[in-house]
């Protein structure tokens, strides 16, 4: 997500142009824009401020599998290893702090999620057979990505799939997609855990499609807080990702008394949001 000279920017606002022709329209031509989005992704960059210098010390790597492994089964196990600072996924899409962060995993320099646990599964949905990249780099709590040698780290491995999972391809609809935030209420106070329920219509969400090529009618949805613009498609203040009607949050790292929006929006499987957006929110209270 961000790079200054070593340190570089993975995802970029401009996929959002690339991403929105495709994922609202019932053509074939927008389909196969969906389809290209999530790899213009990873062809542009967006400038942005350099990372701290903290950082630097931030660490990931893959304790399994071995580089090069062959995957002939329909998911990818893996355990990464992380240095310099405390897993907390709690603080994402808040402000940074030089002890907390995540990590990222990226298939084909394509981000695929984030992460707060040493064990992570990748799906092989959608994925064609032949040799991949998957890296891991440590990620600030607003998703700005550590990807300088010695901080990230890449294996590949060779997917020959023995029985691959059905390919996922475009839905149309006449009727156009929305999401609509059922709980918090507008005006709640929120203190500690709370959850993000919404209601989803005309589009599918789907937990083993990030990351991958995009298919019409498909995606998942963003918990943000207070902003779904800005830099890395939004993603700056994404609280975290969803593939169903619930998102676990909490009001760690904010303060009481103040008020915050929750925005829930759609996005396709390389997460940028649809075009035009389809998104809700509410404004609530930090009790």
């Amino acid at each position: 997500m961000r790079r200054s000279s070593k340190l570089a920017v993975g995802l970029v606002a401009l996929a959002l142009l690339a991403a929105a022709c495709g994922k609202n329209s019932n053509s074939k031509s927008a389909a196969k824009t969906t389809r290209t989005a999530a790899a213009t992704s990873t062809s542009m960059h967006e400038e942005m401020m350099p990372l701290p210098d903290y950082a630097k010390g931030f660490k990931t790597t893959f304790a399994a599998p071995a580089d090069g492994v062959k995957v002939t089964g329909n998911e990818l196990k893996v355990e990464v290893a992380v240095s310099g600072f405390k897993l907390d996924c709690d603080l994402a899409g808040k402000d940074n702090t030089p002890t907390s962060a995540h990590y990222h995993l990226l298939l084909d320099k394509v981000l695929i999620n984030m992460y707060c646990s040493p064990d992570a599964t990748v799906s092989m949905q959608n994925i064609k057979p032949g040799v991949h990249k998957l890296e891991v780099a440590p990620a600030l709590n607003d998703h700005a990505e550590v990807l300088e040698a010695g901080n990230a780290q890449t294996i590949s491995f060779d997917y020959e799939p023995t029985s691959a999972l059905p390919v996922l391809t475009d839905e149309t609809s006449a009727d156009k997609p929305s999401i609509k935030i059922l709980s918090p209420k507008p005006g709640a106070v929120l203190s500690g855990a709370f959850d993000v329920v919404v209601e989803i219509k005309n589009f599918e969400d789907n937990c083993n499609l990030f990351g991958k090529p995009g298919v019409a009618g498909y995606g998942h949805w963003h918990a943000n807080l207070d902003s779904m613009e800005g830099s890395m498609m939004g993603m700056g203040t994404m609280l975290g990702m969803a593939c169903t009607n619930t998102f676990h949050a909490t009001t760690t790292g904010l303060k009481s008394g103040q008020t915050h929006d929750v925005i829930a929006l759609l996005v396709d499987n390389g997460h940028a949001p649809l075009h035009p957006a389809v998104a809700d929110k509410v404004t609530v209270t930090i009790g």
